[in-house]
């Protein structure tokens, strides 16, 4: 196979990777549950001790913030260095995958220290300027987004800042665009449909209940379950996803892609939409 891999091949390679690392599906879902944990631990006593006031929820929600995101960032990178050994041929575990993120702690804490700092002045610039505000903050917000996308591999691989690995994912996003752009528009549509599947059921259900408790409720039951493991699932294998784009990036091979991704790019490294 020569050129460049298309989105539909990068999809299919990350899915494929991920089903074979299935019980790292409890790494998403201990960031979630840890986010929550967090977030009451950390800002509830400190809301308590400075009071409901601006001031007091502004600290409350910027220490636990930074304490939250950095508990998730430490899981979501431990599943970028699952990526990695599966792609480089070995058994990745949870504890071998969380003991390498766990040496990236520093870099982690500097990174969620930023992202929390850039969403708390999002959400100030959202409640001083009313409606301008939230079109500005969701215009902000998904360029945020946009830019951050490479960023687990490189807080996970290089030795870099804050702001260093912002302009890394950055740079890397604008080289490899057009195959980032194919691969993340179809991993969306495959788990957006995914998802509505489920909500489907969910309102289907609640629908139902009137008429018979048992079929309603069960099919709530279902569909809620369905929604949370769409949800985890999406989260996990976006992480495969995204770091096999940040390996074809630096043209690093990739197996399941069936292309020598560094002898491809070292032909060419013109960008992806040419």
């Amino acid at each position: 196979m020569s050129g460049n891999p298309t989105g539909k091949e990068v999809l299919r390679a990350s899915l494929g990777l991920f089903r074979q690392d299935r019980h790292l599906i409890v790494l998403p879902l201990l960031a979630a549950v840890t986010a929550l944990v967090t977030l009451a631990a950390v800002g509830l006593p400190i809301v308590a001790a400075l009071g409901a006031s601006r001031v007091g929820i502004a600290v409350a929600l910027l220490a636990a913030g930074v304490v939250s995101a950095s508990a998730t960032l430490l899981f979501n990178v431990a599943l970028v260095f699952a990526a990695t050994e599966r792609i480089e041929g070995r058994t990745p575990t949870v504890c071998g995958s969380l003991a390498m993120a766990w040496g990236r702690r520093a870099t982690i804490l500097r990174w969620a220290l930023l992202a929390a700092v850039v969403g708390t002045l999002a959400r100030t610039l959202e409640r001083r300027f009313g409606v301008f505000g939230r079109l500005l903050g969701l215009a902000g917000a998904f360029a945020w987004a946009v830019a951050t996308f490479l960023v687990l591999p490189v807080l996970a691989f290089e030795d870099l800042g804050p702001r260093q690995a912002l302009r890394r994912s950055s740079s890397l996003l604008e080289e490899r665009f057009g195959t980032v752009t194919r691969s993340g528009l179809r991993f969306g549509v495959l788990f957006g449909s995914w998802l509505v599947a489920a909500t489907a059921v969910v309102l289907v259900g609640a629908m139902l209940v009137p008429a018979s408790h048992v079929l309603g409720g069960g099919l709530v039951i279902v569909g809620i379950f369905g929604v949370l493991a769409v949800a985890m699932y999406a989260s996990a294998a976006s992480i495969y996803l995204r770091t096999i784009l940040y390996r074809f990036s630096l043209g690093l091979s990739v197996p399941e892609l069936g292309v020598d991704l560094t002898a491809v790019l070292s032909k060419s490294r013109e960008p992806a939409w040419s």
